[in-house]
């Protein structure tokens, strides 16, 4: 089934002030293929999916981790859903994107150090099978807490940041 999503990204100002078509290039090489890409306002993308996928909500965690891998250092702040199809879970789709995030640094890690998932696993203190479903980007029975454990094993230092979103009006009550 074919989904329609839009995601907004803040770029890093490095991204945002770099020649668009080497991001655009970026995005089709990471499998974005099936987005329209918009890049009026300074700093920000718009990424307008008609992606294929069993539900809208695998659909926009793989969108979300393809962008990921083309624009690592780019913030997820606003996930739209077109034709009312399903609800999106704005806090589930911010969690997913944090965890695609730290799947990635490990990916990578593990990459780097040209490790088997036995290997992987025994730094990490978790079954070589958790490792496989890490490197596979898929998060199901994966928290950030655990993720977060791992990269410390791994010797990665690990920081989060917390600021108001942009698309949340603080003026008014909720």
């Amino acid at each position: 089934m074919e989904h329609e999503f839009i995601l907004r990204y803040r770029l890093d100002p490095a991204d945002a002030a770099s020649d668009v078509d080497g991001i655009l290039e970026r995005l089709g090489d990471a499998g974005c293929i099936d987005a329209l890409v918009g890049i009026g306002a300074p700093g920000q993308i718009v990424l307008d999916f008609a992606r294929s996928a069993t539900s809208l909500q695998q659909a926009i965690r793989i969108a979300v981790a393809d962008v990921k891998s083309a624009i690592p250092m780019a913030v997820l702040y606003s996930t739209e859903v077109q034709n009312n199809e399903e609800d999106v879970d704005e806090a589930l789709m911010v969690r997913l994107a944090i965890m695609e995030g730290l799947m990635t640094e490990l990916t990578a890690w593990i990459n780097s150090n040209q490790l088997t998932y036995a290997g992987a696993a025994e730094t990490f203190g978790v079954k070589p099978a958790r490792v496989y479903e890490i490197t596979r980007m898929n998060p199901q029975n994966i928290t950030i807490d655990s993720l977060v454990d791992m990269l410390l094993r791994a010797g990665k230092s690990v920081h989060f940041g917390i600021e108001a979103s942009p698309t949340h009006d603080t003026s008014r009550p909720t």
